[in-house]
């Protein structure tokens, strides 16, 4: 071996270090542990043999600062790497200072292909929290960990323990690098041994060093897990999942997708909801579990409404708004009819038509004294097409004609009303349903949400003012699932564009729904499974994603879980039998009224017009018969 190539490339920054091993008791003994060469061309080699494959566009190097880069062997290995790449650009990292006072990240000063080369002496040396944090959100990028073991001696299979010691350094690199989610990885250390961590079925690791081809590295495993097992509890949580019967088979639109993505990668699912704590849907609770890698994943998807819930999340699942759900106002119309054909604008122009035409009468009327009662009568006769007798006593022609112009008047305006009103009665005429917050505020309707709902709602004080969140109650999510799926009526709901889907379904065949959506909307948002960042799953997820989707699985799947509740009798629809019913009485009650109000104004009218004959023949000395 050559010498050269035998030594430490990069040693201690300090003589001491070397001069003061690790010490580690042994029995009644104290073995010195000291940090351990690598071969320099063997890494190069490995190298220029995986860029031939890879055709890499950047190099990133985090060198632990444990490694001394001035030593002569040192200059030697970067010299003859930088012979091999010398066109590549590379990008040297040695702490977190090299980083954190720059204003870029890693992420966008490269390009992929990357290749991220990690020289490290132990799981716990600070250079590999600095590759995690600076390289977050990229960790799916090709990463060798070039390790230098601290242990007694070089020629560790000629001792069990130093063996043992060896084994367990390099394997806790490996876990520590899937704990991170690098899951492209590949360790190289000394005697030119090159090891791999297979985490399918559970992890175990793959000695390559005997054997090894550049395009065995870093190969995509993730397309078949062979039985991976993917913790996730299962709550309630219509119409995304629900349980069967049996308490073990799972529905629901993203069960199904979740199971079926499963399938596709060839893994299984444990439901862990027996060994929480909890034991209704808590999806707040749950996220916490997942950003704290309690649980890579959940079977539940959400509605993205804060963002910061979970770690990451997957590709979505498609764009929800989230709106607010209210009781459907099914009241008679039938008080709608004369109220509606005679709006008040209606009234108010029919009462200066009779000012107008009647001060015409009074100033072209030839008789002495003029009769201002008789004139009012002779307008509205004129306008409701009841001309009095009257005009033909009249023995002035302007008068004649006049009260001809304002019968002519008076039978287009009848005509026009009554065309108006048998239009009118063909449909009905529309409810004033609640669409606003001011609808809502005035109807004093209670809406039920969830905690993290409500804060969402607390965030938007301009769009939701201090008074509508008086009506706002929070609710557990068991709670307000019981009332929403089983279309009580009595409150309002906050609803995704996934759930009122479902309400839809159940009350598509009757002749008036339960429920309608209003205007009062936030959104869109992303519909997600929440996850790790880098997962591993992420990519495998999101084509399986795309593929239910172009393929319609997801339509599918939500009818198919429609009707798979409806089976359970997890949801119930309402069967309505009602018989074709008669007009009755109540129908015409609103005319009725009217009638009985025209009479009373006629008798009004009519005392008054005599009280006022009574006073226009006393004035003029007339005797009163």
């Amino acid at each position: 071996m050559n010498k050269l190539a035998a030594q430490l490339i990069l040693r201690p920054a300090r003589p001491a270090q070397v001069a003061t091993p690790t010490p580690q008791t042994a029995g009644n003994a104290t073995v010195a542990r000291h940090m351990q060469s690598i071969n320099n061309d063997f890494v190069i080699d490995v190298v220029t043999r995986i860029d031939s494959v890879y055709h890499f566009h950047n190099l990133i190097f985090y060198i632990s600062e444990k490694l001394n880069l001035n030593s002569p062997a040192g200059s030697e290995f970067f010299r003859k790497f930088w012979q091999q790449f010398p066109l590549v650009p590379r990008i040297i990292v040695r702490n977190n200072r090299s980083s954190i006072n720059s204003n870029t990240t890693i992420k966008s000063l490269i390009s992929t292909p990357s290749l991220v080369m990690v020289f490290t002496t132990h799981h716990s040396d600070p250079i590999m929290e600095v590759a995690s944090e600076t390289l977050k959100g990229i960790r799916w990028l090709k990463t060798i960990f070039i390790l230098f073991p601290y242990l007694s001696s070089a020629n560790y299979h000629e001792n069990f323990e130093t063996f043992t010691q060896f084994s367990h350094i390099f394997q806790d690199v490996l876990r520590w690098s899937w704990t991170k989610q690098f899951t492209k990885t590949l360790l190289l250390t000394i005697n030119d041994n090159v090891y791999q961590l297979n985490p399918y079925p559970t992890q175990h690791f793959v000695n390559n060093t005997e054997h090894w081809m550049a395009r065995d590295f870093f190969q995509n495993r993730s397309c078949n897990m062979m039985g991976y097992v993917v913790n996730t509890p299962v709550f309630y949580d219509m119409p995304r999942v629900f349980k069967g019967a049996d308490q073990r088979t799972v529905y629901g639109t993203s069960g199904k997708l979740f199971l079926g993505f499963l399938d596709y990668v060839n893994a299984t699912m444990h439901d862990t909801s027996a060994n929480l704590t909890i034991t209704t849907f808590n999806l707040p609770y749950l996220l916490e579990l997942v950003g704290q890698g309690v649980y890579e994943t959940l079977i539940h998807s959400y509605t993205d409404l804060i963002g910061n819930y979970s770690v990451s999340f997957s590709y979505p699942i498609g764009i929800n708004d989230w709106c607010l759900m209210v009781p459907y106002r099914n009241d008679s119309v039938q008080e709608l009819y004369v109220r509606e054909a005679l709006q008040d604008n209606v009234w108010l122009l029919l009462l200066l038509t009779v000012l107008y035409v009647g001060f015409g009468l009074w100033l072209c009327s030839p008789q002495r004294p003029r009769d201002l009662s008789a004139i009012l009568l002779q307008c509205i006769l004129s306008l409701i097409n009841s001309p009095p007798t009257s005009i033909v006593r009249t023995r002035d022609r302007r008068m004649r004609y006049l009260y001809l112009v304002l019968t002519i008047m008076g039978m287009v305006a009848s005509n026009m009303y009554i065309s108006k009103m048998a239009s009118y009665f063909t449909s009905p005429p529309p409810v004033r349903q609640l669409n606003t917050l001011q609808d809502v505020i005035d109807a004093n309707l209670i809406i039920y949400v969830q905690d993290f709902e409500y804060n969402a709602l607390a965030r938007k004080r301009d769009q939701y003012s201090e008074r509508f969140l008086q009506q706002v109650v929070v609710a557990d999510a068991m709670f307000i699932q019981r009332h929403r799926d089983l279309l009580n009526a009595s409150f309002g709901y906050f609803v995704s564009s996934d759930r009122w889907d479902l309400i839809m379904m159940l009350q598509k065949h009757l002749r008036v729904p339960v429920f309608r959506l209003t205007q009062i909307c936030s959104g869109p948002f992303y519909h997600v499974f929440p996850m790790h960042l880098d997962s591993h799953l992420q990519s495998p997820l999101q084509n399986f994603i795309l593929i239910s989707q172009e393929s319609g699985l997801r339509h599918h799947w939500k009818w198919e879980s429609f009707w798979e509740a409806l089976y359970m009798r997890v949801i119930h629809l309402i069967i309505l039998h009602e018989q074709p019913q008669p007009l009755s009485m109540t129908f015409l009650s609103s005319m009725m009224r009217t009638w009985c109000m025209g009479l009373v104004l006629a008798g009004t009218a009519f005392i008054l017009e005599m009280k006022w004959h009574q006073h226009v023949m006393h004035a003029h000395g007339h005797k009163l018969p």
